[in-house]
């Protein structure tokens, strides 16, 4: 599903930040979602959608606002991988965007379906045992069309 995107669609100008840090991003920050514009404003350019690999576990985490997903890595576990946005952002940006997470969410490496790592979302584990696992669906974009 790896849908490399030109720069240039997302960015008045065609030359990449060059020292930009990507982050993927699972849930609300999302193109379209309600957190997108945080990333828009923040100068982030969408680099590309692709899947993580699979051994990731997608959650809905009760009392959040907007409605969040958690995603926890489980070594060995087979799932179909989850839809993400890498977006690049220009450190400074990078360091704001990622201070302002809150917990149980975080920063962590996350594995992309080629086998890169990226810095991404991930949730404490102990924020998803009690919280609706959604990983069948794939992806946040899918459990929120459900909804609806």
């Amino acid at each position: 599903m790896a849908n490399d995107l030109p720069l240039s669609a997302y960015r008045s100008s065609t030359a990449p930040l060059p020292d930009a840090v990507p982050i993927a991003v699972v849930g609300a920050h999302l193109t379209g979602m309600p957190l997108n514009a945080e990333l828009t404003q923040a100068g982030g350019v969408l680099v590309k959608r692709c899947r993580t690999a699979p051994d990731y576990r997608l959650f809905v985490l009760p009392d959040t606002t907007p409605q969040k997903p958690g995603v926890v890595r489980e070594p060995g576990f087979a799932g179909p991988g989850l839809e993400v946005e890498v977006w690049a952002l220009e450190p400074a940006a990078f360091g704001r965007f990622v201070a302002r997470i809150p917990a149980p969410l975080g920063i962590g490496k996350l594995r992309l379906e080629d086998g890169s790592e990226v810095p991404g979302f991930l949730c404490e584990a102990h924020a998803v045992e009690r919280a609706q696992e959604i990983t069948a669906l794939g992806g946040w974009r899918a459990y929120v069309a459900g909804r609806g």
